[in-house]
C-alpha cells in the first residue's frame, strides 16, 4: 500500500479502510436523502410552470449571475466574500473527490507520488482556492461577530457552517504538510503546504503520522457532516440556487399568468401546495441575506411586510405543514395588502428569487376564493366592471379631454394612424393626469407623428385589479381591449402610463394582442434626436429624475427618460436610490387605491431620498408617480416642482 495512504488511515486496520469510509458514506447520504426527498417530492407534485423556454439565454443569465456573481458583486464587500467562498468551492470539488478516492481505492497513489506535470499547477490551483476560501470565511465571521450588520441575524447554524468551511481548508493543507514531512525527499507542493512544513516538522515523526491520518479523517467527516446538514437548513440554497437562477423569469414584467376559470376548482392560493414548482423552488432557494428587506419600501416605512420574512414563513409552512391556515394564519392580510408589487426585492435577490406573483397569487386567493380584501376595492372593483375607471367617472366621457379643444383625431379602421396613442384612465379623468395628456399629444403633433386614440372605446387595462388580486374583472376588462385591438386592426401602441405599458406589453400576448407597445418616453428620445422635437431653451433649474417602477425594473427603460431630459436641462441630479435600486413612491400594487395608515407614507419617504439633491423640479415618467409626490410635496410644504417629462419638453 502506498505510504501515503498508510499514513492516512493509520488508525484503521488496513483491510477496514475502505468499508469504514464506505460505511460513512452511506450514513451521510441516506440522512441526505431522507431529509431532501420530501423537498424534491414537494416540487414535483407542484403546478406546472414552463421554464425552459430560451435556453441559450437561460444558460447566459447563469453564467452571468450564479458564477460570475454579478449581483452579489454589486455590494462589493459581502459580494467579495460569497464569491471568494463560490469559487474556492468550485475548483476544491476536484480536491474532495480525490480525498475519497484515495479512501476508497488505497492502492491508488496520491497526487505527490504522480510525475505529470500538470501536478504542481493544481496543488497551486488547489491552494489558491483554499486560501481564497478561508479569507471568504474569517470575513463571514468577521461580519456576523463583529459588525453584525443589522439585515443579517446571527444564528448558531451559520456559524456551524462557517466552522466546518474552516475545518474543511485547514484539514486540508495540513494534510499535505503532514506527508511533506514525513517525505523529505519528494519535490513539488503547494505553497500552503510549504509554508506549515517548518512548523510540522517541530513535531515527533510518530505525531506527525497522527496529524496527518487526523487531517484526512478531519477532512472527510467535515464534507460529510456538511452535506447531511445540507437539506435541514436554509444552506440548501447551496444546491438550489443555481437550478433556481437557471429557472428564473427572462421576459419583461413579472410572471404572472391567467387562471382558467372553467376548469379550475379554487382561484388563487388558498393553501401551500397550490404555489408552481418554481415558487417552492424559491423557497428553498432564500439564504436569509436580507437584501430584499433593506430596499423594500413599505418594510422601510413601517409596513407589516418583510420580504424575507415572508419567504421564510412560506418556507417553514411548505416543510411543515401545520393545521394554521395559510391566508390569515401564517401570512396575515395585512402583509399582502402592503406590497406595491414594484420589484425592488426581485432587483436585491442574488438567486433570482420572485416574489411578486407570490404575494398576486395570495392576494387572488383571498379576493377569489374567501372573498376577503380591504373595503377601499368595492366601489373600485364595482366601477372598473361598469365604467371601466376605478374612479366611477362615465365611460362615455374618457375622450372629452381630447375631442373638444385639442382635436385629437379618433381611431378610424378605414384610415388607420400609425400609432395609436393609449391615454390609460389616469390621463382620461384625472386632473392633474390630463395636464400630462396634453402635454404629449401637443409633443406627438409637434414632430408630426400619425396618431389617434380610442376615445369612449378605450377600457381600462385592468392592471388595479390584477394587481389587487381580482383577476377575473382583469380578465374581462384584458379581452374587451384585446377584442377592441384586434377589431380595429391595432398593431402600434404609445402610452405614458407604465402600468398601461406593462398590461399591454407584458400581459395582453397571453389574452392573443401582440402589440408594439413604447413609452412615451421612448418615442420622445427619438423625435428628439431625429430633431423633430425641439425642448427649446434648456433650464438651469436642478432637476433630479424618479424611476418608476413598472418602467424601470419591471421593464428596464431607464435610458430614454434621461436622454429626453439632457435635453431640456443642463444638468441632471441622481440620488443613491435611482434606476435597479430607486424607489417605489407607493402607488404601485393598486396602493394608490387604499389608505396608508401604518407607519410613514412611502410617498413621503421617496420625496424625502429625492429632497437630497435640493432639486427644483422632480423629473417623472408615470402619472401615479406624479401624484404622489405632488401629494407628499404639499403635506410637506415643500417649494418643488413634480412634471412629467413629456411637460418638461411641452411646445411653449
Amino acid at each position: 500500500m502506498d505510504q501515503h495512504i498508510n499514513h492516512a488511515f493509520e488508525w484503521i486496520p488496513p483491510h477496514l479502510q475502505p468499508w469504514v469510509l464506505i460505511f460513512l458514506l452511506l450514513i451521510a447520504l441516506i440522512s441526505f436523502a431522507l431529509r431532501a426527498w420530501p423537498k424534491l417530492s414537494l416540487l414535483l407534485k407542484a403546478e406546472k410552470d414552463n421554464r425552459i423556454d430560451q435556453p441559450v439565454k437561460r444558460i447566459f443569465t447563469t453564467l452571468r449571475i450564479a458564477f460570475a456573481q454579478t449581483k452579489l458583486l454589486q455590494e462589493p464587500k459581502s459580494g467579495w466574500m460569497h464569491a471568494l467562498i463560490f469559487w474556492g468551492f468550485l475548483i476544491l470539488l476536484l480536491r474532495a473527490g480525490e480525498f475519497f478516492i484515495i479512501g476508497l481505492f488505497p492502492h491508488i497513489d496520491s497526487h505527490f507520488s504522480a510525475t505529470a506535470p500538470f501536478i504542481r499547477p493544481y496543488l497551486w490551483i488547489k491552494d489558491g482556492a483554499v486560501f481564497m476560501v478561508t479569507l471568504g470565511v474569517l470575513y463571514a465571521l468577521y461580519r456576523r461577530l463583529i459588525i453584525k450588520p443589522d439585515r443579517l441575524t446571527l444564528s448558531g447554524e451559520g456559524l456551524l457552517i462557517l466552522s466546518l468551511i474552516l475545518i474543511i481548508m485547514v484539514s486540508d493543507v495540513l494534510f499535505d504538510s503532514a506527508f511533506l514531512a514525513l517525505h523529505p525527499d519528494l519535490e513539488g507542493s503547494g505553497p500552503l503546504s510549504a509554508l506549515l512544513l517548518p512548523l510540522v516538522n517541530l513535531l515527533e515523526k510518530e505525531w506527525i503520522g497522527h496529524l496527518h491520518s487526523l487531517s484526512y479523517w478531519s477532512h472527510v467527516c467535515a464534507i460529510l457532516f456538511f452535506l447531511t446538514l445540507l437539506p435541514r437548513s436554509k444552506h440548501f440554497h447551496i444546491l438550489t440556487s443555481i437550478p433556481n437562477v437557471f429557472f428564473s423569469n427572462l421576459d419583461p414584467g413579472s410572471s404572472l399568468h391567467r387562471i382558467n376559470f372553467e376548469n379550475e376548482e379554487t382561484f388563487g392560493v388558498t393553501n401551500i401546495g397550490s404555489f408552481t414548482w418554481k415558487q417552492m423552488l424559491d423557497l428553498h432557494t432564500c439564504t436569509q441575506c436580507g437584501r430584499c428587506d433593506r430596499v423594500c419600501p413599505a418594510l422601510a416605512t413601517g409596513k407589516p411586510l418583510s420580504p424575507q420574512q415572508l419567504t421564510v414563513d412560506l418556507r417553514d409552512h411548505l416543510n411543515g405543514p401545520s393545521d394554521t391556515a395559510l391566508l390569515g394564519g401564517v401570512i396575515a392580510d395585512e402583509t399582502l395588502w402592503a406590497c406595491t408589487t414594484c420589484g425592488a426585492c426581485e432587483a436585491a435577490c442574488p438567486v433570482m428569487i420572485e416574489y411578486v406573483d407570490k404575494v398576486i397569487d395570495l392576494r387572488r386567493g383571498l379576493v377569489l376564493s374567501e372573498d376577503r380584501y380591504p373595503k377601499e376595492f368595492e366601489p373600485a372593483f364595482k366601477s372598473l366592471e361598469t365604467q371601466s375607471n376605478p374612479w366611477g367617472f362615465p365611460k362615455n366621457s374618457r375622450s372629452d379631454w381630447a375631442t373638444k379643444d385639442l382635436d385629437v383625431p379618433i381611431w378610424d379602421k378605414a384610415n388607420p394612424t400609425e400609432y395609436l396613442y393609449f391615454v390609460g384612465c389616469n390621463g382620461s379623468f384625472d386632473t392633474r393626469g390630463k395636464k400630462i395628456s396634453i402635454a404629449v399629444v401637443e409633443a406627438l403633433k409637434q414632430a408630426g407623428v400619425s396618431f389617434s386614440i380610442l376615445g369612449n372605446d378605450e377600457g381600462c387595462t385592468g392592471d388595479p385589479a390584477r394587481r389587487a388580486g381580482n383577476e377575473y374583472l382583469f380578465d374581462l376588462l384584458a379581452h374587451k381591449n384585446v377584442e377592441t385591438f384586434q377589431q380595429k386592426g391595432i398593431q402600434k401602441v404609445i402610452t405614458h402610463c407604465p402600468h398601461c405599458l406593462n398590461s399591454l406589453k407584458n400581459e395582453y400576448p397571453e389574452f392573443g394582442a401582440h402589440l408594439e407597445v413604447i413609452h412615451h418616453s421612448e418615442i420622445l428620445e427619438t423625435l428628439i434626436a431625429e430633431g423633430k422635437i425641439s425642448p427649446g431653451e434648456k433650464t438651469e433649474d436642478k432637476v433630479v429624475v424618479h424611476d418608476s417602477c413598472y418602467l424601470g425594473r419591471h421593464n428596464g427603460v431607464y435610458d430614454a427618460p434621461r436622454k429626453v431630459l439632457s435635453a431640456k436641462a443642463e444638468k441632471v441630479h441622481e440620488v443613491e436610490q435611482s434606476k435597479e435600486k430607486g424607489t417605489c413612491c407607493g402607488a404601485g400594487g393598486a396602493r394608490f387605491l387604499l389608505e396608508e395608515n401604518t407607519g410613514t407614507r412611502m410617498s413621503h419617504h421617496r420625496l424625502d431620498e429625492l429632497m437630497v439633491t435640493n432639486p427644483d423640479t422632480i423629473a417623472v415618467s408615470c402619472p401615479y408617480c406624479v401624484l404622489m409626490l405632488e401629494d407628499a410635496v404639499k403635506a410637506k410644504g415643500l417649494n418643488v416642482q413634480v412634471k412629467d417629462i413629456g411637460e418638461m419638453i411641452k411646445a411653449r
